[in-house]
This record gives C-alpha cells, sequence and structure tokens, in this order.
C-alpha cells in the first residue's frame, strides 16, 4: 500500500504548485495581472522565448540575421533560455499541444500565459526533488513535504520567476545537486549526480557556477564530517565525485561550451568599485520580516533554539548553515563570490531558504519531542524580532496574527497526551506553517514585486497598448516587411524597449541582453562612438540618427512618434498614421558590395573617417596603402564658452552651477553654410559627489549612469550627432565638477553617402544559418555583406570553399575572383561538432562507468 501512496506524491506536489501560484492565477483572472515583470521579463524574458521557439520550431539553429544586427542566438543567449532543460522542455510541450490547439505562439501574450504553466510545473518538480533528498535525509513525509513547500513557494522564488523566470531553474537542481552527493556517500549511486552535474552544466552556465561552488563546499564539509549513515570512505569520495565531475561535464559539453563562450566572449568592464564589511542594516535588510528578496520564517528561529536536537547531525548540519548563511547574507563580498568575484548580486540567497526550509521541515518532525519549557524559550526570539519589527517598521504585514495561532497549536499539540487528537493537531500545525508562508509570499509580491509603480504595466492591456504592441504598431510594421528586401531593416523601438524587433517579428537594429559579442560593444563605443541615450552596457539601438550609418546598416525605414525629432539626414517622410511618423531612407546602399578599395584600420583616427572609409570601400585590420582624406577639425576655429558654468582649467575642468549649466560653442560661419551635420567628440566625466547626470547636446538628452554602476560602459569619450542652432552648439550637463574637454569638431556634408554606389546588381537572400549572393559580372575584390561576423561562418565561392574575414568591424567580407557567380554562407558554432562527439563519447563512458561489462570466467 506504501508502494502505491509514493507514486501520488507527484501529483500532491502538482496541487501544491497550484496552490502556491493561487495568488497570482486569481489576479491574472481578475485584472489581468500577467506573472512577469514589466520591466525585464517584457522586455527579455518574453521576447526571448517568443524568438526563440519561432526558430526552433521551424528548425533554424544557432544563426539569425535578426537577432538585433545578426548574431548567434544560440551562444549568445546561453545565459537566458537557449540551452536551459526546462525551456527545452516547455517548448517540445506547446509544440506538440499547438498541434491540436493551434496556440498563437507569434503573441507575447501567448508567453505571459504560458509562464504560469512553466513555473507551476517547475515548481512540482523541483518540490519532488526537494522532497526526495528530505526523505532521503530520514525526514518523515510529512514534513518533508512542509520543507519543500517552503523552498518552493518563498519569496526569493517568485521573485526570481517573476523577473527572471531562468533564474529559478536552479530550484530544481539544487535539491538533484545535493541528492546526488548524498546518495553516492551513503549508498555509493552515482548515476544522481553525474545527471545533477549534466543537466545543470546544460541548463544555464551561469548558475551551473553557483552550483559548483556551494556544491564543493557542501561535498568537503561531509567529507570533514561525517555521519553515521556515510558508507564510502574519504577515499572513495574523492575518486567518484571527481570521475563523476568529469563525466557530467563532458556530457554537458554541447551546451557547456558556447554558454562560457558567450561569456567569456562579452565586453564589460571589470568591477572595481570598493565593498563594505556589511550591507547597511535598515528596515529592508530584515530578513525575518521584509526584506524585497528573502524572508527567512521566524520558525526557523524557533529550530535555532531548539539545542536539544543538534544531537541529530543532518538538524545539526542545517542548523549551522542557515546560521552561516544568515551571517553571510549581510556581506557584499559574498555577493561578489558566487557572481564571479564581479559586482556583487544577491542571486545566491536562494540557499538561504532551502537550508533554513529543510531546518523547519526536520525541526516539525521532531517536534513532539521537545519539552513545553524549551518550547516556550525558544519562541521568545522570532516574538520579539517579528514584533519589534511591527511596532519599529513602517509596514504593518497581516501574516503577524499567525505567530499565535501556530504558537498555540505547538502548544496543545505538546500538551495533550492524546495520540489521535495529537496527530491531527500535528498535521493542522503543517498546514497552518503553509498558510502563514502562503501568505507571507502573497504579500510580500503585492507590495514588493508588484509595487504601485509596477502593477499597473504588468496587465494583459499594457502588452496590447502603443506603449508595448499596438495593433496600430502591428499594421505599421507588416506594411513596411513586406516593402523590404532581404538584408534591409527599419529603425524602430517601442519606448526604450530595444527588443521590440524580437516580439514585433521584423528585423531592426536594437537589441537588450545581458551578454552579446564583444565586437559589437568595440564597434559601438570605441569605433564608432555610437552614443545611445540611456547609457547601458546591455543594449544597443538605433545608430544615434547617423545618416551614413543608417544606410551603412541597410535601414530602408524609420518610424517614430510625431514627438520625436531625432531624425536622421536623408529620412524623408512618406506616411503618417495616427501618432506615428514613417520615414524613408532617399540615400539607400545596396545590402551587399564588392569593392577593391580596402583600408587599415589603424590609419582611421575618427568616427567620421571611419564611416567615409566603409562607404568608400572596406576597412580591414591589414596593412593597405590607401589613404583617407580626414575630415577637418573644425575645433580650433570654434569658440567655447562657459555658461551657466564656469571653467576651473579651460578646456579641461568645469563646475557647473545648479541647477545645471554648460557650455556654448559658436562654429565659423564657411561650416555652418558648407556642413548640414556636425559632430562634437568630448570627454565627460563628473569628479564630484556620484550621481547619474545628463548631457543635452541641442536637445539630445543623453543619461549617463553613476560612477560605480554595474550597468555603466565606462564610456566617457563621447559623439553627439548634431544640428547647430543660430550657428552654435548647446552642451548642458547636471550640476557638478567635470573633467571637461571638446576633442574634435566635424562637418559632414553627405557627399560621400551620395557619391556611393546605388545598384550593384548583386542578389542576396538568407534563410536562417543560410545566406547567398548572387553576383553578375564584378570584379575581383572583397565581397561586403550585411551579415554580422562571427567566428564559425564558412563560405563557398561557386562551390569552392573560401575564408570569411572580418571587415567594417563588423561584418563579414570574403574575397573573390573576377567573375564569380554565387557565393553561400553557413553558419555554425565553432567546434560544435567536437563538444557534440565529446557529450556522445562521455555519455557513452557514464553508461560504462555506471554500469561496468561483467565477464564470464572460461570454465
Amino acid at each position: 500500500m506504501m508502494k502505491n501512496k509514493k507514486y501520488l506524491f507527484p501529483f500532491l506536489f502538482l496541487l501544491l504548485a497550484v496552490f502556491g501560484h493561487s495568488f497570482y492565477i486569481y489576479r491574472f483572472i481578475k485584472d489581468g495581472t500577467i506573472f512577469t515583470g514589466p520591466n525585464d521579463g517584457l522586455e527579455q524574458m518574453l521576447p526571448f522565448q517568443l524568438f526563440l521557439y519561432d526558430k526552433w520550431s521551424h528548425g533554424e539553429f544557432f544563426y539569425d540575421m535578426n537577432f538585433g544586427l545578426g548574431g548567434d542566438y544560440y551562444t549568445d543567449l546561453a545565459y537566458y533560455y537557449s540551452t536551459s532543460v526546462v525551456f527545452y522542455f516547455n517548448m517540445v510541450a506547446v509544440w506538440w499541444l499547438n498541434l491540436l490547439f493551434h496556440f498563437k505562439t507569434d503573441t507575447i501574450q501567448f508567453w505571459a500565459v504560458n509562464a504560469f504553466y512553466i513555473s507551476i510545473f517547475k515548481s512540482a518538480v523541483a518540490m519532488y526533488f526537494t522532497y526526495l533528498y528530505f526523505t532521503y535525509l530520514k525526514v518523515n513525509r510529512a514534513s518533508a513535504v512542509l520543507g519543500a513547500f517552503l523552498f518552493l513557494t518563498s519569496a526569493i522564488y517568485f521573485r526570481f520567476t517573476l523577473y527572471w523566470s531562468f533564474f529559478s531553474d536552479v530550484f530544481i537542481f539544487l535539491p538533484l545537486l545535493l541528492l546526488g552527493i548524498e546518495k553516492y556517500i551513503q549508498d555509493k549511486k552515482k548515476i544522481w549526480f553525474i545527471a545533477a552535474v549534466a543537466l545543470s552544466l546544460i541548463n544555464n552556465f551561469y548558475f551551473a557556477y553557483y552550483q559548483m561552488l556551494f556544491g564543493v563546499i557542501y561535498f568537503v564539509l561531509r567529507m570533514i564530517f561525517r555521519s553515521e549513515s556515510d558508507r564510502a570512505t574519504r577515499l572513495e569520495q574523492w575518486k567518484a565525485f571527481l570521475t563523476m565531475t568529469l563525466l557530467g561535464t563532458g556530457i554537458s559539453m554541447f551546451s557547456f561550451f558556447y554558454g562560457v563562450k558567450g561569456f567569456m566572449q562579452n565586453d564589460r568592464a571589470p568591477y572595481t568599485d570598493p565593498m563594505k564589511l556589511f550591507n547597511t542594516f535598515d528596515q529592508h535588510a530584515n530578513i525575518f520580516y521584509d526584506n524585497y528578496l528573502v524572508i527567512v520564517l521566524y520558525i526557523a528561529l524557533q529550530a535555532l533554539f531548539t539545542f536539544k536536537f543538534y544531537r541529530s547531525y543532518f538538524y545539526r548540519f542545517f542548523a549551522l548553515l542557515t546560521i552561516a548563511l544568515i551571517y553571510l547574507s549581510f556581506m557584499p563580498f559574498i555577493d561578489s563570490v558566487f557572481n564571479g568575484f564581479s559586482a556583487p548580486q544577491k542571486r545566491w540567497h536562494y540557499l538561504l531558504t532551502f537550508f533554513s526550509s529543510g531546518l523547519i521541515a526536520m525541526y516539525i518532525a521532531k517536534f513532539r519531542q521537545i519539552s513545553i519549557q524549551n518550547y516556550l524559550y525558544s519562541l521568545l526570539p522570532g516574538f520579539i524580532i517579528v514584533s519589534l519589527s511591527y511596532i519599529y517598521i513602517d509596514k504593518k504585514v497581516e501574516w503577524i496574527w499567525y505567530m499565535p495561532v501556530i504558537a498555540i497549536i505547538g502548544l496543545f499539540i505538546l500538551l495533550l497526551k492524546n495520540k489521535p487528537a495529537q496527530h491531527y493537531l500535528y498535521y493542522a500545525q503543517i498546514a497552518a506553517i503553509m498558510l502563514l508562508n502562503w501568505h507571507i509570499v502573497k504579500e510580500h509580491n503585492l507590495y514588493d514585486n508588484y509595487n504601485p509603480g509596477i502593477d499597473s504595466r504588468a496587465k494583459m492591456s499594457y502588452i496590447e497598448s502603443s506603449v508595448y504592441n499596438s495593433g496600430l504598431q502591428q499594421e505599421i510594421i507588416a506594411s513596411l516587411k513586406s516593402k523590404l528586401k532581404p538584408g534591409e531593416r527599419i529603425d524602430w523601438r517601442v519606448l526604450e524597449q530595444d527588443n521590440t524587433p524580437l516580439y514585433q517579428s521584423f528585423p531592426g537594429v536594437s537589441l537588450y541582453s545581458s551578454i552579446f559579442d564583444g565586437s559589437l560593444i568595440d564597434f559601438y563605443y570605441n569605433q564608432l562612438k555610437i552614443n545611445l541615450k540611456e547609457e547601458s552596457i546591455s543594449r544597443y539601438s538605433t545608430f544615434q540618427s547617423r545618416s551614413n550609418l543608417e544606410s551603412l546598416f541597410n535601414v530602408r525605414y524609420l518610424v517614430r512618434k510625431d514627438y520625436q525629432t531625432d531624425i536622421p539626414e536623408n529620412f524623408k517622410l512618406i506616411e503618417t498614421k495616427g501618432k506615428y511618423k514613417i520615414y524613408e531612407n532617399t540615400l539607400p546602399l545596396p545590402v551587399a558590395k564588392v569593392t577593391d578599395t580596402i583600408f587599415d584600420a589603424d590609419d582611421l583616427k575618427t568616427p567620421i573617417d571611419r564611416e567615409h572609409a566603409m562607404l568608400k570601400g572596406v576597412v580591414m585590420n591589414t596593412d593597405s596603402d590607401t589613404a583617407i582624406n580626414p575630415a577637418e577639425n573644425l575645433l580650433s576655429r570654434s569658440t567655447i564658452q562657459a555658461s551657466g558654468a564656469k571653467w576651473q582649467t579651460y578646456n579641461e575642468s568645469l563646475i557647473v552651477n545648479p541647477p545645471s549649466g554648460g557650455v556654448v560653442i559658436t562654429l565659423p560661419e564657411d561650416a555652418l553654410r558648407k556642413y548640414q551635420d556636425f559632430y562634437v567628440e568630448l570627454h565627460a566625466e563628473l569628479t564630484s559627489a556620484e550621481s547619474n547626470i545628463q548631457i543635452n547636446v541641442n536637445g539630445y538628452a543623453n543619461n549617463r549612469l553613476f560612477k560605480s554602476s554595474k550597468y555603466r560602459t565606462h564610456q566617457d569619450d563621447l559623439l553627439y550627432r548634431v544640428r547647430p542652432k543660430n550657428g552654435k552648439i548647446l552642451i548642458g550637463m547636471t550640476k557638478g565638477t567635470y573633467r571637461f574637454k571638446v576633442q574634435g569638431i566635424y562637418g559632414e556634408d553627405y557627399q560621400t553617402l551620395k557619391n556611393a554606389e546605388r545598384e550593384n546588381g548583386i542578389q542576396f537572400t538568407e534563410s536562417g544559418n543560410h545566406m547567398q549572393a548572387k553576383l553578375d559580372n564584378h570584379q575581383a575584390g572583397y565581397l561586403v555583406t550585411p551579415i554580422i561576423y562571427r567566428d564559425g561562418l564558412t563560405a563557398r565561392v561557386d562551390g569552392k570553399k573560401t575564408e570569411v574575414e572580418r571587415g567594417n568591424y563588423l561584418q563579414a567580407v570574403v574575397k573573390i575572383p573576377a567573375d564569380a557567380k554565387v557565393v553561400d554562407f553557413k553558419y555554425v558554432p565553432p567546434y560544435f561538432y567536437l563538444t557534440v562527439l565529446i557529450s556522445v563519447l562521455s555519455l557513452i563512458a557514464a553508461i560504462f562507468y555506471l554500469k561496468p561489462v561483467q565477464r564470464k570466467r572460461k570454465s
């Protein structure tokens, strides 16, 4: 009978998962509140899921020209979903169900609803693994269910899932990893640990680091401090865990390698700001009452102060780890260690929730062994902390009334001698703690996650509005897409949502991702100095309305709201729809070209010269005798005057008076007659008290992050494309003292763009990983394509394999002979077949390792 009952537990956890999500389900039904954050959730998580499902369901893998400017999304999105085992299961389920129900999988609305289903399923699976782990440690079933529920219905689980849903995948793999460690130490079973390592590394390289770090700590503690249940000797443990780790890593190689590769290719400045020993202890640091991330149930304090149970090995183990994790949760250095010794991030606190939940489960399992005196003493710390918090913190929680109720239930359990009554009260105690936890999470999400600044945007109605994805926007995009040639793009995004092209499904010029190829960062911030309005290391978008770049990257149409004035030169208004204006590029360039004019990148000193070189030929990292006629620096013929500010040292240090001030640049008259636009290069670095700043250049409001921001580009050498007003350039800045220097002023008359080749007969097509250029009677030279270069690109010129090189800083170029006809491109991530081979061989080796071949003896 008991054997049959254990198969019912997965269904029990599914019911508990639904109950844990009931608050969200109710709000969705009642007012359309979605289960994803309106910031990263709507701007990254859902667009990435939609994009990946669309590509993979159509049999397209690895590379897409519409992933931002183009790139390897398998590698770059490994931080998110492209290697996620959980998301793979989700996609397969959606694909099969879609055959029957015909979902609208190309809409964000579908993926917003899908978030409920996948979280419930994920929560149930994680509960089951957590339950298996606790029962393996000899915790009784009811208490193990309680511990699993507390872990998976916790503030940090829902915060992770709500804002960055892939974060909470780790709630599945943590108990699986620890169970794998225990299975070997106690019973010498190996498959659990190998599976845990392989799945963790496949699923997400970032949290695999967390798993590795804590797994090593857990293993070392268990090896040093042995329990009476341990069967494997220390030497056996070292040998086995090293072998199993290597096998698990090998199995994961087809995925894990590209996660690490994407991270290593990302170009972020190292975090060098000093860290305090401890975080500031304010009301938001109170992890027992009101913390934005993690709330430890006060019952854990009762467990910590019940010293009688410390005689049990695992109770002592969980208690001491809980104490250590509580202490470490106040140290920024630990936050940095778990974030790869980078900027402190509080993402490891799920460990505290896991061990405090496990401690509570063990405490409740042994609860009837407590003396009444010890029980009453153990109530005091939690009651004091929560009561004082309730009185002195400006936030009154509703769940406080559970405290006396649960305390009285506990007291009656200890007082009653009637076993059946005690038994029923024991289950009532577990139910009350579950309800307490559910109520805490409900309030936490109501006031901390769905706060007033976010709640109004976390709605299905928000998704369908003009601030995200309205019907009119979809109509405009559909019309423009029908007119595009392969390789051409639309410059458009909704407000600051750089992933608009992904969820509105068009070839755009923007991307918002924590990780993308470092060559894009180099191109934007170092070579061309494309200065985004909102500084962020995780984004690139538009081209600062620089007409040369818009044409070079094949922007055919531009969509702006009627109040937006950042329109590039050479774009004409062709249509107005509602509050949207549609512009067309009057000087488009061919999507691809053949040129024998080569410029050496080292010879080009300014962004405007680099633009001109790309228009005239191709920029390569190679010696070349071709010289560019450098643009004239008008700085010496212009005057710079402080206004609302004063120079400490002229054109070196500037004090800006409150509320704002800056400088006025007066340009020479002949330059004003000759040029339409001007490029101003300057250095602006706040040296006074740290804060966000704004640099406003003739209405172009550029918001710069404070110096220690984790998302700062660390670029203080800036460029602004500006059209003078009355012959002047006005540079305004927020108050403060700046290291400020105007480095150059250059005029642009667009003659180079106007003289560039307009038609060349090249036909370019693209389909996923395959791109093709058909040529017509061309001379020998370099074929310059709109394909963004990545290692792994291969090309064949008329069937003959040819090297693909990087040109124009970003683009794939191929050297072709005269009269070449067809150039075919294909992308497969570098070393992919090798990593797949390693994974297959490692899997075969693991099978033999787990089940050695038994040879028969000869008679």
